[in-house]
């Protein structure tokens, strides 16, 4: 019975036992992970999101024999990248503290030396082409060897060598030689251009209501011309910027048999034709409503069809445009625009129709010109004097746009130019009317985009005094659009009854600095100034100064800005003037 008794205490004992261990072995193995001595905070990081045991600390194993896999698996990890970048005799090991709770686990790096380059070469199978051999790497002698680094250096060899008519180039060898004893690398990079070749046909995937000629008109090649991969690039940015088509891809084919003329596929999908928009806004002169619609592919053939209305306070105009892509050359395009307005701010009364034919040509991505011919009726007052207005224009136009952003600009520049003369049909005096800009932005501060915009503006009337040229063609300054902190056209010549009169010579300088520390909310401080005047430019400037918020939206920044003119004239009547609109000043 004490026997039995033994045994069924044994028994339970053992149970318990064996409980616990099952317990215990149901635990997760926690731990904490260090790297030590890589000095390069940017290789260490690599490691840290390439490694297992650092990646999944967060998620500990169930074993000790798990953790000691995870920790196997890695070493080899961080050796290879240790080779990618340039440490070539790294040695690595690691120490596994089972003591301490959780368990410590210590990766220890000797890296050595960092290898550079002594000597790169770049071989090219197939026949000798002059063009090819100059063809340079971007890497140098004296180098850091980086992997990464060398892969783009292939990838940059191979855009060069289409750029030279091959459209299939391959890497054939890439070998790499190392002198431990000197830390050095030699590079040899050898490619196989693949068969020169000439453009051929091409097809189009994709079109539903746009016409295909009209995507013949813009081709910036023709058949038989010898093949460049940049203009191919460049026509999928162009198909986008259109604004016909949501993507565009513009790919080589292999020639089929014998020929050298390789065909191109271009796949596009539409976007909708047709946006309407709405907007509001508040400045100086009060509230301002605008309504437009647009219709990207108005007659099949890409053309763009704009039409609007626009009311504040001091104007109502309506305006229609039409721009027909493709016009004669493929970087032309065919602008018709009429526009109706009345407009009545303090300095004069004026009732318009204007009609304008121009011819715009992209000279590059970043320049564009163009040339036409207008005619303008117009019903001007000023000061109780009615007058009428036939002119004939020929405007002259030059852009020049590097901005990265065109509505929030960080980086970049932007500089206009247009000159135009008038002659008027029923007898007042014929004038040159001419306006140069140039905007330029620089960042400061990378991490919380603290940036600087300038503006310079300068206008000039020539060939009539002020007095008999419109008064709706001369300069006018003070604004929201121009100095903020004075009233909408204040600044400049003003009759004994204070009305503005304008002037024949402008000049306008604006200065911001602007920070966006987070995602939504920005600022800005400025300073604006200017001047009008007749007969000479004045430098006796008005100055403006302010405060501004930006809250940061998916099709712009809403800007609000508060102004106060730093040395008015008595003329003045309100000392703060407060702006509300989309997108950065200038």
């Amino acid at each position: 019975m004490e026997f039995g008794l033994y045994r069924l205490r044994a028994g339970i004992g053992g149970l318990a036992l064996f409980g616990a261990v099952a317990w215990a072995g149901a635990q997760d193995v926690e731990y904490k992970v260090r790297i030590k001595g890589v000095d390069d905070g940017a290789v260490k990081k690599v490691i840290e999101a390439s490694i297992l045991t650092f990646k999944l600390k967060n998620r500990p194993p169930a074993t000790i024999g798990q953790l000691r896999r995870r920790i196997d698996g890695d070493l080899p990890r961080i050796e290879t990248i240790l080779e990618s970048q340039g440490y070539y005799d790294a040695a690595v090991s690691v120490d596994l503290d089972m003591k301490r709770d959780p368990f410590r686990v210590t990766f220890r790096v000797e890296s050595g030396m960092q290898y550079h380059f002594h000597r790169i070469q770049l071989q090219f199978s197939g026949p000798a082409d002059p063009a090819l051999m100059k063809i340079k790497p971007q890497l140098r002698k004296g180098n850091s060897v980086v992997a990464a680094q060398v892969f783009e250096d292939q990838r940059h060899i191979l855009t060069l060598i289409q750029r030279q008519g091959y459209p299939f180039p391959v890497l054939g060898k890439r070998i790499v030689t190392l002198d431990r004893d000197r830390h050095q690398v030699d590079l040899l990079l050898e490619f196989d251009p693949g068969e020169r070749s000439v453009y051929g046909d091409f097809e189009v995937e994709g079109l539903e209501s746009v016409n295909r000629k009209y995507i013949r008109r813009q081709l910036p090649w023709k058949l038989g011309d010898p093949y460049d991969a940049k203009q191919l690039a460049d026509f999928e940015k162009k198909l986008l910027r259109t604004g016909l088509f949501g993507t565009a891809r513009v790919v080589p084919q292999w020639a089929a048999g014998d020929t050298n003329a390789i065909p191109v596929k271009i796949t596009v999908t539409e976007r909708d034709k047709r946006t309407l928009r709405f907007g509001v806004g508040y400045s100086d002169i009060g509230p301002s409503v605008s309504l437009r619609w647009k219709h990207r592919n108005f007659l099949g053939s890409g053309e763009d069809f704009q039409a609007s209305f626009t009311w504040s306070e001091i104007e109502r105009g309506v305006k229609a445009t039409l721009t027909r892509p493709g016009f004669m050359r493929s970087n032309q395009s065919l602008v018709l625009d009429f526009d109706a307005s009345r407009e009545t701010p303090e300095a004069y009364d004026s009732n318009k129709a204007r009609a304008t034919t121009l011819v715009l040509r992209d000279f590059t991505q970043k320049i564009q010109g163009g040339l036409g011919v207008g005619y303008q009726y117009s019903r001007v007052e000023q000061l109780f004097s009615d007058e009428n207005y036939g002119l004939v224009f020929f405007p002259l136009l030059l852009e020049l746009d590097y901005r990265d952003d065109k509505l929030n600009p960080v980086r970049g520049g932007h500089g206009f130019g247009r000159t135009a003369y008038y002659n008027d049909t029923l007898g007042s005096d014929s004038f040159l009317k001419s306006v140069v800009e140039g905007r330029h932005y620089f960042t400061i501060w990378e991490k919380h985009r603290l940036s600087s915009a300038l503006r310079l503006m300068v206008g000039s009337i020539d060939g009539a005094s002020a007095s008999s040229v419109p008064a709706d063609e001369r300069f006018y300054t003070g604004g929201g659009g121009s100095i903020r902190g004075y009233e909408y056209q204040a600044v400049g010549p003003t009759a004994p009854d204070g009305t503005p009169l304008g002037g024949d010579k402008l000049l306008e300088f604006s200065a911001e600095l602007r920070l966006q520390p987070g995602r939504r909310l920005g600022y800005a401080v400025f300073m604006d100034g200017g001047s009008i005047s007749t007969g000479g430019f004045d430098t006796d400037f008005r100055y403006g100064a302010g405060l501004g918020l930006r809250w940061f939206t998916g099709i712009g920044p809403l800007r609000a800005d508060v102004a106060y003119p730093l040395n008015p004239d008595s003329t003045q009547r309100e000392r703060v003037q407060f702006y509300i609109s989309l997108g950065q000043a200038f």
